[in-house]
């Protein structure tokens, strides 16, 4: 028992600053959804979050290529291997700042021509008013996936306080900026839903260059100014990055698509119930940040016993990961279903939206434990570098089963909205379930130290 609890010690030590970080980003969000639906009014929220699930996708995903320079930086510090760290982090910048150009760009191309797919079944009056907060968010994003590098280079070598620190600024920041921008305080414009992007923006272009400047000044994070402006690319590396970038994206674009397309299939039903939807996903989420940061840690935990091919600590890691995630979210199911009636009334004072969304917080505390549980296996496959099965799992269960079920029950019973959220229970809990019978596999049987 001593050893369980010291590991689980261990892991929250490194988790902590982890999940505060995710809890940083995700009330950024919660920000805007606040000050946008108290003060501008429920059509700006559904614009808000139309134009968060358009976009969502295929951005959230990339955050996936990220995760490589996460697991190399950590299997290179574990084993003593110093001197790939500088390369390992440049090639995740460089990656992901391409590509995140490229999609941002081809994601703005579509949104401008979304009459092409019949404006997605959404209410068309809402996208001149989401246009600009989509192209404010979309600039935002190439700086997030960049610092999203910087972040987990910290992370790795087991000095995640360093990254918490400069999120934590921006969090103040995005709030003034947001009611200045939203309100027109303090002698700025009053800019209503375009303002709460451009203050995403403003903080994300800080976070970045707030993270490079931390990291360089750092002499124990085994970084120069010059190591990092070196404008040559590895095949090796490029190549290394990608095998377990490129799988992981697509798993969270498969996972987070599914959100977002359900969240479509709401809009369906009425700016009222894409209004409920969008604040109990903001809600969830945010709960989610807990269970998502601890997983990050049990990655790096795990990615850094196998650089020192250590699997009797592989299993103790996955095993008190997996102890806390139970609690955590068990004590969350208690909290959403005790509360739901009071939660919604944060974000809006729209009534018909607070009564949807206290529905649909019932139905979600029902999947919180599957939803911690799958967030942890997977967080502990890729720290084995096993990213391939898991991402086909992932796509099965989600687009064959869950988003089908979840369209019939919505569209096909009088259950409507409630549908959606049903078919997030018995989705969850099939990933749950594969992930973890997987995770009792491969942690026996993976190849250490290479």
């Amino acid at each position: 028992m001593n050893t369980f609890l010291k590991d689980i010690r261990a892991t929250m030590v490194l988790g902590v600053p982890l999940v505060l970080a995710q809890v940083c980003m995700m009330a950024m969000s919660l920000t805007d959804a606040i000050i946008v639906g108290r003060g501008v009014g429920t059509e700006a929220l559904a614009a808000l979050s139309f134009g968060l699930n358009f976009l969502n996708i295929p951005f959230i995903a990339l955050y996936g290529l990220s995760s490589a320079t996460s697991i190399y930086v950590a299997h290179a510090f574990g084993s003593g291997k110093t001197d790939e760290l500088s390369s390992v982090l440049r090639h995740g910048i460089i990656i992901c700042f391409l590509m995140a150009l490229a999609v941002a760009g081809l994601m703005l191309f579509f949104f401008e021509h979304l009459e092409w797919f019949g404006y997605l079944g959404q209410p068309k009056e809402l996208i001149p008013i989401a246009r600009p907060y989509v192209y404010f968010y979309s600039a935002s994003f190439i700086f997030q996936i960049c610092a999203g590098n910087c972040r987990a280079y910290c992370e790795s070598q087991n000095r995640p306080w360093l990254p918490f620190y400069v999120i934590f600024g921006t969090i103040f920041l995005n709030a003034v900026l947001d009611y200045g921008f939203v309100y027109g305080a303090f002698g700025l414009p009053k800019m209503g839903l375009m303002g709460a992007g451009l203050a995403t923006m403003l903080c994300a272009m800080v976070q970045f260059f707030g993270l490079v400047t931390v990291i360089i000044r750092n002499g124990r994070l085994n970084l120069t100014m010059r190591q990092l402006m070196k404008p040559t690319l590895d095949r090796v590396f490029v190549r290394k990055h990608l095998k377990i970038g490129l799988p992981t994206a697509l798993q969270i674009g498969v996972e987070i698509g599914a959100m977002s397309v359900l969240a479509l299939l709401a809009g369906q039903l009425g700016m009222t119930v894409l209004a409920a939807h969008h604040v109990s996903i903001q809600i969830i989420a945010f709960i989610f940040m807990i269970p998502m940061g601890m997983s990050f840690a049990i990655s790096i935990r795990v990615s850094q016993a196998c650089g020192a091919k250590d699997r009797e600590n592989i299993f103790r890691i996955c095993k008190s990961g997996m102890t806390f995630a139970i609690a955590w979210m068990s004590l969350s199911a208690i909290t959403l279903i005790g509360l739901h009636r009071y939660i919604p009334m944060i974000f809006t004072h729209d009534e018909a939206v607070i009564r949807v969304a206290s529905g649909f917080l019932i139905i979600a505390g029902l999947f919180q434990i599957f939803d911690g549980m799958q967030c942890t296996a997977m967080g502990a496959l890729r720290g084995l570098r096993d990213v391939n099965k898991p991402m086909i799992i992932v796509v099965a269960i989600y687009w064959l089963v869950e988003m089908p079920l979840a369209w019939i029950l919505c569209f096909k019973t009088p259950l409507g909205g409630n549908g959606i959220w049903i078919g997030f229970v018995v989705g969850l809990g099939l990933v749950a379930f594969a992930l973890t019978k997987r995770l009792a596999r491969v942690s026996k049987t993976a190849t250490l130290g290479e």
